[in-house]
């Protein structure tokens, strides 16, 4: 019985990799269409943050050297309830950037509602979001422009920055950026399930974002209920980009806790999802991973053969791979491959951890409980 199931489960992982596959093999995450339908007046980039003061200094500097002429766009900063006068910071550092600098009104709180209480006081009709520990190149507005003259939504590339010779680093590197596969694979079939509010933006007037869009009864979760209220929508153009000029490059912090508290952080909202692809696949992927934990725990207590999850490893690496393998050559982060056999051995364990703490408890984020 367990050969049957374990047999099963593997066909729909395996199908499910492949088509994620194909989607990356079209390479079209890799360019932009070169037609032009949308009107384009400039961009107003939104970022909200909490306590952020280590980071803001870094990201308006980055903004400072934009080449997108200032008189195209706007950053918005809403304040969500710092306590480390990251605004006074803000505020002193705003020189030659043309910067809004907010703080979300009393009675409201959260990242959503600093959103879209910055959308409410944007300028202009392309909205991009980043966040305040992003580092964008000097190309990435300008880079924005050009693609949204034919999109209503685009998510651009995700970098996660390595820490030399820390190989913690390295490992969550990796993680994250199969999670960028999958985003690019997934846009590039014309369905896709994964977005991260670090690097995306949209046509305002198109997608039309509200509160009941972005679910603010949540604390997290922003940029995956975005994606879904804008895939709703019928005729929207909604495309993926991976290119240095539009990449974003980030930092995770906190080591192990850190990576435990994001990535359930990310599970908690799953169960508010109503887009049937994300659901179908996240439910391919957790089951698939939660069987695979359990067979070796039992291969290890002699309750099961343990050909039975070495073979299920086997299987999973087969197309883990090569889908993972593309990805990182095209986007030159190949370095990191070094780091897959420990990623595959573990990944069963950890994902399964903490999808399933993310959706029976949620998660404390920024001093707030998601989920």
């Amino acid at each position: 019985m367990m050969i049957i199931f374990s047999a099963i489960l593997i066909s729909f992982y395996l199908l499910a990799i492949l088509w994620l596959l194909s989607g990356l093999l079209s390479n079209r995450w890799l360019k932009t269409d070169s037609s032009s339908s949308n009107a384009f007046d400039g961009i107003s980039v939104i970022v909200a943050f909490r306590n952020e003061r280590a980071n803001l200094p870094k990201l308006l500097e980055s903004l400072r050297v934009q080449d997108l002429p200032n008189g195209l766009w706007e950053v918005i900063l809403v304040d969500d309830g710092s306590t480390d006068n990251a605004l006074q910071l803000v505020e002193n550092s705003m020189n030659g950037i043309p910067v809004v600098s907010l703080v979300l009104p009393e009675g409201q709180s959260g990242k959503k509602q600093a959103l879209l209480y910055g959308l409410s006081r944007a300028r202009f009709n392309t909205i991009a979001f980043t966040d305040a520990d992003c580092i964008p190149g000097p190309q990435w507005l300008s880079t924005i422009a050009q693609s949204m003259k034919h999109l209503h939504f685009l998510q651009g590339e995700v970098s996660p920055q390595v820490v030399k010779g820390d190989f913690f680093s390295m490992f969550e590197a990796l993680d994250y950026l199969s999670l960028m596969a999958v985003s690019a694979a997934s846009f590039s079939n014309g369905r896709p399930v994964i977005a991260s509010s670090a690097n995306l933006a949209f046509n305002r007037s198109a997608v039309m974002v509200d509160a009941k869009a972005l679910k603010t009864h949540m604390a997290s979760g922003d940029d995956m209920f975005l994606l879904h209220h804008a895939k709703s929508k019928p005729g929207l153009r909604l495309g993926f980009l991976a290119s240095p000029q539009i990449a974003v490059g980030t930092v995770f912090d906190g080591g192990i806790k850190g990576f435990i508290s994001r990535r359930s952080r990310w599970a908690s909202k799953a169960l508010a999802y109503t887009d049937p692809d994300t659901i179908l696949l996240s439910a391919v992927v957790f089951i698939f991973n939660l069987w695979l934990a359990v067979l070796i725990v039992l291969s290890i207590l002699g309750i099961v053969h343990p050909a039975l999850p070495l073979a299920t490893i086997a299987a999973k690496t087969l197309v883990d791979f090569p889908f993972l393998v593309y990805y990182l050559t095209k986007t030159s982060q190949q370095k990191l491959l070094v780091v897959f056999i420990p990623l595959q051995i573990v990944y069963p364990f950890y994902i399964s951890f903490t999808a399933i703490v993310g959706l029976l408890k949620g998660t404390v984020w920024k001093g707030r409980i998601t989920g």
